[in-house]
């Protein structure tokens, strides 16, 4: 899950003129990762972020898994948050070596138009089934301002 949204994101930047080159190579070098710098989601449980859980410890891991909070095959009575973001933190986008490593793959100049727009999450719940998977905040109202 969290693969494919990274290439959505990478591809949805690249589109924009954000990034600047293939997703998956986006993806593979880190480059969405300035963006996209967490996890897709979580276990929800009885707390908001119930523990999570790795087969496998990932948290030193190259991309495209930075940092995942859950690392697990879902199984039927789960519920796991779904939560892209795309983000734009000075202090990952004016990083020097961010910025010389990255040169061929970042518009700068845009980011330097960019930096206080903040970012945006959509967050769904949903439920594991037997037979795949229920949105269970589907209902929920979108809020503007």
């Amino acid at each position: 899950m969290h693969l494919t949204a990274a290439l959505v994101i990478a591809e949805g930047l690249a589109s924009l003129g954000i990034l600047r080159g293939a997703p998956e190579s986006l993806v593979e070098t880190g480059a969405v990762g300035l963006f996209f710098p967490h996890g897709v989601g979580h276990l929800v449980g009885l707390g908001v972020r119930d523990a999570g859980g790795v087969l496998a410890e990932r948290r030193d891991d190259p991309p495209p898994y930075p940092n995942l909070r859950i690392d697990l095959p879902l199984a039927p009575g789960m519920v796991v948050t779904v939560e892209p973001g795309v983000y734009f933190v000075p202090a990952l986008l004016e990083d020097p070596e961010r910025r010389s490593r990255y040169a061929d793959q970042v518009d700068w100049d845009r980011i330097e138009q960019m930096l206080e727009f903040g970012g945006i999450r959509i967050e769904d719940n949903v439920l594991i089934t037997d037979g795949g998977h229920e949105v269970i905040t589907a209902d929920v109202p979108l809020l503007a301002d």
